[in-house]
């Protein structure tokens, strides 16, 4: 390993793991996952309608997840099996992308749902 990058890569995967995990865990038992969704300081509060927060934030934890494993995946291949930086670029760019907009979406849903 060259650097902090592949370590990275294995964080990002990680949180793909956990996004999906948390999406299907949604989805089959109806629980808001506070730590990726909410924060701290919207754990304590009642959400206003439940069922349309989960309809309007499962898509957006779905594309998040499987963006995070995209790209932490071809992350973890370009540090420790076979080196290709244009597709490492092009996945942390639209990674960083995807994460940006699944934060203001997800910021816009708690304003109106809590």
């Amino acid at each position: 390993m060259d650097s902090i990058w592949g370590f990275i890569g294995i964080i990002v995967f990680g949180c793909g793991i956990y996004a999906l995990y948390s999406y299907g865990k949604m989805k089959s038992a109806g629980e808001i996952n506070a730590n990726l969704l909410l924060g701290k300081e919207f754990m304590n509060k009642t959400c206003k309608d439940k069922e349309a927060y989960i309809q309007k934030a499962g898509p957006a934890l779905l594309v998040f997840g499987i963006a995070g494993l995209i790209y932490g995946g071809i992350d973890i291949i370009h540090c420790y099996v076979y080196p290709m930086p244009v597709p490492d670029i092009v996945g942390m760019i639209l990674f960083f992308i995807v994460l940006v907009w699944f934060g203001l979406y997800t910021t816009k849903l708690k304003q109106k749902y809590f």
